[in-house]
């Protein structure tokens, strides 16, 4: 392993190149791999809510419904809205007293206790049910186009829509949430090591392998939403500490040897033996999850084992690459620890 690794170091340009090239691939794969937003489909085919939303949509053609709720409309304005709603692709039917009326029958002479079952004040009460599951790709398009028909003066209910809006979330703030756990890792490790080049370093090499794992997951044919929320933010937490396994290992070698080729592939080997074993513990802990019932967890085991093994890999090949290529840098950018001296505490 010894030879390995030091033709590892030395032929440094060419891994980054290579590394840097599996970027491409990567996010091809990532952007063309599909989410789920169906819960349901991780759940126990024999559970009576599976069972029953199969007859719904088998028997009764109906996969999922959405309650509206219209203000200050006049019952013509109702009328049509909920014709309207009619046309929209993947809406099966409307149920609403303005519809089935066709405007024309006055709400007053309806008897109190049954008109305040769809209209209290100014607000109506109207159901839409669509041809397709819950959190299909269809009745989540069905929903926006619900609410572009209906306009603002309609409030859209439901587990559809609250699919919907989830999905707009996830997709609109993913992007924010990484950036902040990027940004107070770079602030932690700043105030903890020795150089501030290092931090953007570590981020830089973990991305990559985030970005490697993200990619293979079209291998997989779709990922869960939540699996996609979470995994990048997961592979930076439990792969980070790696990264300074290899740096402290690297800084004892070079006190060793005058030849930092030599030192970072003795601190290669070092690292790889002393994170084998803990990130096959986080590996056997995420492989657990895949045995749940509830099959989402399947989905982020093999998601976040993968992320694991591949985030190993990035830091026993890229990361010591980029170290060896960037060592002046990191020494010009190198500063006093900022944190006050804890060794009493350590001998305590």
């Amino acid at each position: 392993m010894k030879g390995f690794t030091k033709g590892l170091v030395q032929h440094r340009i060419l891994i980054i190149i290579l590394c840097i090239a599996l970027v491409v691939p990567s996010v091809l794969g990532m952007v063309r791999t599909k989410t789920k937003y169906d819960l349901l489909y991780y759940l126990p085919q024999d559970l009576e809510t599976v069972q029953g939303q199969e007859i719904l949509l088998k028997d009764f053609g109906k996969g999922a419904f959405s309650l509206l709720v219209t203000e200050g409309m006049n019952l013509k304005d109702q009328a049509d809205m909920e014709n309207a709603l009619k046309e929209i692709p993947h809406v099966d039917s409307v149920i609403g007293y303005a519809s089935l009326t066709k405007g024309t029958l006055p709400v007053e002479i309806i008897p109190d206790d049954i008109r305040e079952k769809f209209q209290r004040g100014d607000c109506m009460l109207s159901a839409v049910f669509f041809d397709e599951g819950s959190s299909s790709e269809e009745t989540m398009e069905a929903i926006s186009q619900v609410r572009k028909v209906a306009g603002e003066k309609t409030f859209v209910s439901g587990l559809s829509a609250v699919v919907t809006d989830t999905r707009q979330l996830v997709e609109d703030q993913e992007a924010i949430y990484v950036a902040i756990a990027v940004a107070l890792c770079a602030v932690v490790l700043m105030l903890t090591m020795d150089s501030f080049l290092l931090p953007m370093i570590f981020l830089l090499c973990i991305a990559v392998s985030v970005l490697w794992n993200m990619g293979s997951n079209y291998f997989l044919g779709e990922i869960s939403y939540i699996t996609k929320a979470v995994a990048a933010v997961l592979q930076l937490a439990v792969t980070l500490d790696y990264s300074i396994f290899l740096w402290h290992s690297y800084k004892e070698q070079k006190a060793l040897t005058d030849d930092k080729d030599e030192a970072m592939a003795n601190a290669i080997r070092l690292t790889f033996t002393s994170i084998l074993g803990s990130s096959l513990t986080t590996i056997a802990g995420f492989v657990s999850i895949c045995f749940m019932s509830f099959t989402l967890g399947k989905d982020l085991g093999i998601v976040m084992s993968k992320g694991v093994i591949l985030g190993v890999l990035g830091t026993v090949t890229l990361l010591p690459c980029v170290i060896r290529a960037l060592d002046g840098a990191i020494e010009k950018t190198s500063h006093k620890p900022l944190l006050p001296d804890v060794s009493g505490i350590g001998r305590l």
